[in-house]
């Protein structure tokens, strides 16, 4: 209470645990609800009031899809919002901390560092300290890490081997298991020195950046006088002098410490007549059952091609702007290192082109076809990735753009596509070495803006569609094509639903078909669909893409253990 002259001030403490019972009375009860929020499709209808502060522009947005959010995360955070209190588990904290990241309530975040701090226990700090690495929470990963190394310096040198051959890591980084070998080498410096040099030859130097390379490894007295070491040192350091050679130089010392491929989804072009082809890198998390954001590109890309090459992402051409002549096509080609999280930028190609194809064959990139400002192209590139240098090859018989591609024993082959306007059925086959194209059996359905996977010595057409009259038509058949006897045979499993433009990959052992344009729907997809050679079954997976995409390209490779790059 306070006094003014004759005014008297009194505050109620009740009045705002009151005002948040009702609101949550509201919201329990779904009334006057005025935005939805959702996250891996489930919807939660709440109030602008209470998200005022976390929405840029509250009384602008009536929908928000969250990506990257879990149904169960938001669901907990959204309690707290109403209810001021937030229950949390070692089963659940990430997925509130994922969720209170992205809609920046600091609040929820200090919750769940000091739930984390306070159940570290011998039992679980290596599940904590891999949460804590994923959302960059130092002090938790710090607690951790106390019972991490108390256990390790008791291991003996067989262990202390097996530890550091293990994968995943016990640790969230290269530089991490160096240092805990230190520790153990100078924990007993006179009986365990000796095992120095067959320790470091156990670790992967080329995963630590070139300057804690020279801050926190030279700066160890063995790593300079041990021959071994100095060695295993210097490797390092020449492999990260040349970035542009990297992926030519792979080796046990570079390579990220998992066997696990992931699903990659690459830009895209989302609805609408205005919008920007999208610069998003996603990857699935098939834990989770999401799709999360992994990083952004140097630039916004549609109708490219990306090409996986020892674990390194290049990323090829496409429209940084929607045009249907092309006029926005690009000749840029980068390249992505999921190790460091980082780009680099690569010669780029002599023409312009979207809509077009790219592999790897041996020790060089192809790309073939598409579309640019001066319409169709036959022409083919081929780029060494050793003096990463572009050339011209043998050019595709016939213009083609929207067509697809893929490689099987050594050849490249393209199937459809649009010629002048026109769909077309032709399967084209390319040898590298007689660098000469040879006509195969026709497909037995003219389609464009499909997808072409090999798996088991098969190629599968799947998807696109084609004219009739002024109307585009799904394709839904699906075709096998055997190389050996030059023969097209129609699958009795017919796609799921129409997809024009999908990202496609092949994991372990189905094709992955991301997003694309069903024209009998007349929408984008954000979904992603499944298909199994061997049952000759379709599946759908939980957890759609940051937003329905056409367009887009998909790969796969190996990611870190932790993947904290989306913070």
């Amino acid at each position: 209470m306070s006094r003014s002259g004759d005014r008297t001030s009194t505050f109620d403490p009740s009045h705002s645990d009151n005002l948040l019972h009702g609101l949550n009375l509201l919201w329990r009860k779904q009334l006057f609800c005025d935005v939805t929020l959702t996250a891996q499709g489930q919807q939660f209808h709440c109030h602008k009031a209470v998200l005022d502060k976390l929405l840029a522009s509250p009384r602008a947005i009536n929908n928000l899809v969250l990506q990257g959010c879990s149904s169960i995360g938001l669901r907990l955070v959204l309690e707290y919002l109403y209810t001021a209190n937030v229950t949390l588990s070692l089963d659940t904290v990430e997925e509130v901390l994922s969720v209170s990241k992205i809609l920046h309530i600091p609040q929820v975040t200090k919750l769940c560092v000091q739930f984390l701090n306070d159940q570290i226990s011998v039992q679980n700090y290596k599940q904590v300290c891999k949460i804590a690495a994923l959302h960059g929470l130092e002090e938790t990963k710090k607690l951790a890490n106390k019972y991490l190394v108390e256990d390790v310096l008791l291991l003996n040198f067989e262990e202390m081997r097996a530890l550091l051959d293990s994968l995943p890591p016990p640790v969230e980084s290269e530089l991490a298991l160096f240092q805990m070998s230190v520790l153990w080498l100078e924990h007993d410096r006179e009986t365990r020195m000796q095992y120095a040099p067959d320790l470091m030859k156990r670790l992967r130097f080329a995963l630590i950046p070139a300057p804690e390379l020279v801050e926190r490894v030279q700066s160890v007295d063995f790593m300079r006088t041990d021959p071994v070491c100095q060695k295993l040192l210097l490797d390092a350091m020449n492999y990260h002098l040349m970035p542009f050679r990297q992926h030519c130089r792979q080796s046990r010392a570079s390579r990220i410490r998992s066997n696990k491929k992931m699903l990659l989804l690459v830009g895209g072009l989302p609805p609408g007549p205005d919008r920007l082809p999208s610069n998003l890198v996603q990857y699935y998390d098939d834990e989770k059952k999401t799709w999360k954001i992994l990083t952004i590109m140097p630039y916004n890309s549609a109708h490219h091609c990306v090409v996986e090459v020892e674990n390194f992402l290049f990323v090829l051409g496409g429209e940084d702007q929607w045009n249907p002549n092309g006029k926005h096509s690009t000749n840029f080609v980068s390249r992505y290192d999921p190790r460091f999280n980082s780009w680099i930028q690569l010669p780029p190609m002599q023409e312009r082109r979207a809509s077009f194809y790219a592999c790897r064959l041996d020790k060089n990139l192809y790309v073939i076809g598409g579309r640019n400002e001066t319409g169709y192209l036959s022409s083919v590139e081929c780029y060494n990735l050793e003096t990463n240098e572009w050339r011209y090859v043998s050019s595709l018989p016939q213009p083609l753009a929207a067509h697809a591609g893929a490689v099987h024993n050594g050849k490249i082959y393209i199937s459809g596509g649009v010629h002048n306007g026109e769909y077309v059925p032709w399967l084209y086959c390319y040898d590298p070495v007689m660098d000469v194209w040879a006509r195969k059996q026709d497909m037995n359905t003219k389609r464009a803006i499909h997808t072409l996977a090999v798996m088991n010595d098969r190629l599968y057409a799947i998807g696109g569609n084609h004219l009739k009259g002024f109307s585009h038509l799904d394709v839904m058949l699906v075709e096998c094509y055997d190389p050996k006897g030059d023969q097209w045979n129609i699958l009795q499993t017919p796609i799921l639903e129409g997809r024009s433009g999908p990202g496609c990959a092949v994991l372990d052992d189905s094709i992955y078909l991301v997003g694309g344009y069903s024209w009998s729907m007349g929408a984008y997809k954000s979904s992603t669909i499944c298909y199994s050679p061997e049952k000759g079954t379709w599946t759908e997976l939980e957890g759609d893409v940051a937003e329905p995409l056409a367009g887009p390209a998909c790969s796969t490779v190996i990611l870190p253990a932790c993947v904290p790059y989306n913070k």
